[in-house]
């Protein structure tokens, strides 16, 4: 297949951090066809160093990370510097958009785009944060142990923060910026030897001095808004956050999350640890959704006869659209016009449309009552009730043969591909379309694999006798809604017979 701008996959993991990278790690091992989307702007990008990372404690953040990407390379998983622009769909066809065009769709998502600080606004404290002014004494704490250590307040919740500071210091000095301690806060603080300064805090300059910072934040989760799903206050009041469950699950099925954009707390361990759960539990809903679907196809099939489609053709009074499908004008554009054979013609539309540019078109189809509703567009057209697999018709009849979503079954074997195949003219074209294979998808108890695909088709055909111009997967211009919705993708073959 060529690749393109639109691409269909298992899972997207938005976020390439630590949780994210994680999660794709799991589904990579799991077999599953991961996409990780990654704008380049850690949390932890200010900091030269990360701590308490089991095997790469003191190493850079952004090193982590690159041996993070690395360790995808052997798995089935691209990782994409890209930002998200937009995010639709449902479980089971989620669509992402980029800002450099592509679109990628995903049976799930994972969103592991962390969270935004929101520094006070003190002259200096921004330019010296993640360095001398930092936030949390787990993560930096040993290396300004003992030194004389200020933590400014911010929130109710500061109390708390110097409390825990404490234990790295016995030099630490709490600035309240102009707030009077509350009568708790002076007799916590005193007792353990911590020195309050009110005077209201104007502007950051340090030697061997560090700050500590407890800071409000909020969620990266603005595209969720999209998909209904919105951040809400944390507990400790310090800021919002995605709500989810213990295995990142949201309120939105499909859409998991991991890492800071639902617990700040989360260090880059713990992050790391959160993806990879997360990634696991992505899997495993969707195992149980395809042993569902196994499950389901296991039971008697039905015969795809004319008897079939035509009950189908009669639930309504119109199935399709009557448009002519893209691929079919786009690639008849630049043909001459001759003989064409319109393969499982269902209502005539694209039969029609190839008479209207003036070939001489035969429509056939399997279903009486679809060819009586296709006859009754244009009589000019030769429509024809039959089972073109097993009875084809002549060889080197027509100057194109179009196939638009005719299910061959791989259990007809190579011949009846080979016999569609022979009533291309030489010099002639095959077109075949189909929808691109959905992991987990069945239609009227068969599998995606049950029918053979146009890339499938093409490689039976002999290279001494056909030239594939085209073998491709591409965006359908216009993807339905409702049950079709999971069809994004069609996989095109155009071959020319020498």
């Amino acid at each position: 297949m060529t690749a393109h701008t639109h691409s269909t996959v298992d899972v997207l993991v938005i976020g390439g951090g630590a949780a994210g990278l994680s999660a794709a790690l799991m589904l990579g091992r799991a077999r599953r066809r991961v996409v990780v989307l990654d704008n380049g702007t850690p949390r932890n990008a200010p900091a030269s160093h990360m701590h308490g990372v089991l095997g790469r404690d003191h190493t850079s953040p952004l090193d982590y990370l690159k041996h993070g990407r690395a360790d995808l390379d052997r798995y089935d998983v691209r990782v994409v510097d890209a930002t998200v622009t937009a995010l639709g769909g449902h479980v089971g066809h989620f669509t992402a958009t980029t800002d450099d065009g592509t679109t990628i769709s995903a049976r799930r998502v994972i969103v592991t785009t962390g969270l935004t600080d929101h520094l006070p606004d003190v002259t200096g404290l921004a330019e010296r944060w993640g360095r001398d002014v930092v936030q949390c004494p787990y993560c930096d704490g040993w290396e300004v142990r003992d030194r004389r250590i200020a933590v400014l307040r911010t929130s109710p919740m500061s109390l708390h923060h110097a409390t825990l500071w404490r234990q790295w210091t016995d030099r630490l000095v709490y600035l309240t910026d102009g707030t009077e301690p509350t009568e708790d806060e002076r007799t916590r603080l005193g007792a353990r030897g911590v020195d309050i300064v009110t005077t209201p805090v104007t502007a950051v300059e340090t030697t061997d001095d560090a700050l500590a910072v407890g800071l409000r934040f909020s969620a990266r989760g603005e595209l969720l808004a999209s998909l209904g799903l919105h951040p809400v206050p944390h507990a400790m009041g310090l800021g919002e956050v995605i709500e989810a469950d213990p295995t990142g699950a949201t309120s939105v099925p499909g859409v998991r999350v991991a890492g800071n954009v639902s617990d700040p707390s989360a260090t880059v361990i713990a992050a790391t640890a959160q993806g990879a759960f997360v990634g696991a539990q992505t899997n495993l809903e969707l195992v149980m959704e395809e042993t569902d679907a196994a499950v389901a196809r296991h039971g008697a099939r039905p015969t795809l006869d004319g008897a079939f489609w035509d009950a189908l053709y009669r639930e309504s009074d119109r199935r399709w659209s009557g448009n002519p499908n893209p691929p079919l004008t786009l690639v008849a554009a630049s043909l001459t016009p001759g003989r064409a054979l319109d393969v499982g013609c269902g209502e005539g539309a694209d039969a029609v449309w190839l008479a209207r540019q003036g070939w001489e078109t035969t429509g056939v189809d399997i279903s009486a009552v679809a060819v009586e509703r296709a006859r009754a567009l244009d009589d000019s057209v030769t429509w024809e009730t039959r089972d073109l697999v097993h009875d084809p018709l002549p060889e080197a009849s027509f100057d194109l043969v179009t196939m638009h979503y005719f299910g061959i079954l791989r259990s007809d074997g190579d011949d009846a591909v080979r016999r569609l195949a022979a009533t291309v003219a030489p010099g002639g074209t095959l077109l075949m379309v189909s929808h691109a294979r959905v992991q987990g998808h069945s239609w009227a108890g068969f599998d995606p694999m049950d029918f053979w695909s146009p890339s499938e088709v093409g490689a039976v055909l002999d290279p001494a006798e056909w030239d594939i111009r085209v073998d491709e997967t591409r965006p359908r211009p216009a993807p339905p809604a409702g049950a079709g919705a999971h069809h994004v993708d069609d996989e095109i073959l155009v071959a020319v017979r020498r």
